[in-house]
């Protein structure tokens, strides 16, 4: 009867029990708070990339005759296209945007408008002096935190801005 009283009151595994309960809890929040605070700055990546996407075919009108050759290729004329590849070009460690990941999506487009809302000049050029453009960013997070699913969270930033040259 000693003998079993004695087995039922042993707690030789107790302490490792505990601390493998509390740690995967521990852990589990750890990697949660780094995971949110990636996100954060992929979110300012993505708001970045629309607002250099609209600078870089702000300054690249349809005033310039000849077409962009490389993406630093400045007195040129910009197209969709050129924009896009500017903004993959931009360097930031742990972010992969391409233009063939379907995770991302970058669309510049015209406004057909003016900062006042003029539509007359920009309706026949849309990419000419004073219209507006507006690139907008889309990027897939991807969620990686222990004992929750893998999901996605869409980051989505918009830039306007009117086309100076």
């Amino acid at each position: 009867m000693r003998r079993l009283k004695r087995l039922a009151c042993d707690e030789d595994g107790q302490d490792l029990v505990e601390f493998a309960v509390s740690a995967s809890i521990i852990f589990m929040l750890l990697f949660g708070i780094i995971e949110f605070f990636l996100l954060v700055y992929t979110g300012n990546f993505v708001a970045f990339a629309a607002q250099q996407g609209a600078r870089y075919r702000m300054v690249r009108g349809s005033d310039w005759t000849n077409a962009c050759s490389t993406t630093l290729t400045y007195g040129c004329q910009a197209a969709p296209g050129d924009v896009e590849k500017y903004i993959v070009s931009l360097p930031h460690p742990g972010i992969t945007l391409t233009t063939s990941n379907m995770a991302s999506i970058i669309t510049p487009t015209p406004l057909y408008k003016t900062a006042a809302g003029v539509v007359t000049t920009c309706a026949t050029k849309p990419y000419a002096r004073g219209c507006q453009v507006q690139v907008t960013v889309t990027y897939s997070f991807g969620l990686n935190i222990p004992y929750i699913p893998a999901g996605a969270i869409p980051l989505t930033s918009t830039s306007i801005e009117t086309i100076q040259d």
